[in-house]
């Protein structure tokens, strides 16, 4: 008789579908697809609702999760609620609600990789939003042979792919400074836009669909407008309370996300697109930022110039 209450199982079918019950790199796969999808749904437009089967990669990492409770706790423990005994999310929600409830270092159907800080959450609230741990494994996921490179390298792989088979590399750091002046653009100034070349290759609409993305609903305020962060230059989030309408900045390390500094309101009918989230994360936000600081170091004093 043994004391374990959930004994390891034995070699399942499952296995080639989930890989080792206790593998590391399995577990490694399912914390990026997590990843992946909370990245994904963040931006999911609101026209497209959808119910199970769900999404592709969302209804995956669920069979996965489901298929390792199976392997790791064939007592029926995984089909325990996770909100009493954070077991197994058995749904979408209860999955996204650990997203924001619960460390990752605190999944406990997962086998933790060693030497990866995995102590953070991958949904992050007021304003909800996926977190940039949330986004840097995502990010590792979509390029697994790509780990060792730099943050800002992998959310502009594919753009710079895409110039290095155009055969102009050499034109990439133009695009990537054009795209730190221009975080968000309308319709109208992408149409214009494709009448042009950056770094020497035509912006075509798959570089477009690479780097910009439909400004989502949520950033609409009631009055159909859309606010740009003063420091950042990103698009705030419309935060409604007792006192009406205000805005918030969803940028991790903006100055905004203390105090607000609203910059240009726009309107919904410009049908405006930003860049995409990692984008935004890991390669326009410091820069502006670092910028928005020299010119605010920089700014005259309106006292020391007033003429005596």
């Amino acid at each position: 008789m043994t004391d374990d209450p959930f004994p390891s199982s034995a070699p399942t079918a499952f296995d080639h579908a989930t890989g080792e019950a206790y593998d590391e790199a399995e577990s490694r796969r399912i914390i990026g697809m997590v990843a992946a999808t909370v990245a994904q749904l963040a931006d999911w437009p609101k026209e497209e609702a959808f119910s199970v089967p769900y999404p592709p990669l969302a209804q995956r990492v669920l069979d996965r999760i489901a298929l390792i409770g199976v392997l790791r706790h064939p007592g029926g423990f995984h089909l325990t609620p996770y909100r009493e005994h954070l077991s197994c999310p058995r749904t979408l929600a209860d999955l996204m609600a650990l997203c924001w409830s619960s460390p990752i270092d605190a999944w406990p159907f997962l086998s933790l990789p060693d030497g990866e800080d995995l102590t953070g959450l991958l949904v992050e609230l007021d304003p909800i939003r996926p977190s940039k741990l949330c986004l840097r494994l995502a990010l590792k996921f979509a390029h697994p042979d790509a780990h060792d490179r730099s943050l800002e390298r992998l959310a502009l792989l594919e753009a710079r792919s895409l110039y290095e088979e155009s055969g102009y590399p050499g034109g990439f750091p133009e695009l990537r400074e054009w795209l730190i002046a221009h975080p968000v653009l309308s319709s109208q100034e992408i149409a214009f836009l494709k009448l042009e070349r950056i770094g020497g290759v035509q912006v075509t609409d798959e570089l477009i669909n690479i780097l910009y993305l439909r400004v989502h609903e949520r950033y609409f305020s009631l009055t159909d407008e859309i606010a740009v962060c003063g420091h950042c230059g990103l698009v705030l989030v419309p935060v409604r309370g007792g006192s009406g309408e205000g805005w918030q900045c969803e940028t991790t390390q903006c100055r905004s996300r203390r105090n607000v500094l609203v910059g240009a309101v726009r309107h919904v009918a410009e049908n405006l697109h930003h860049a995409a989230r990692p984008i935004r994360e890991f390669v326009i936000a410091g820069p502006r930022l670092r910028a928005s600081e020299d010119s605010s170091r920089q700014a005259p004093s309106p006292l020391r110039d007033v003429e005596c």
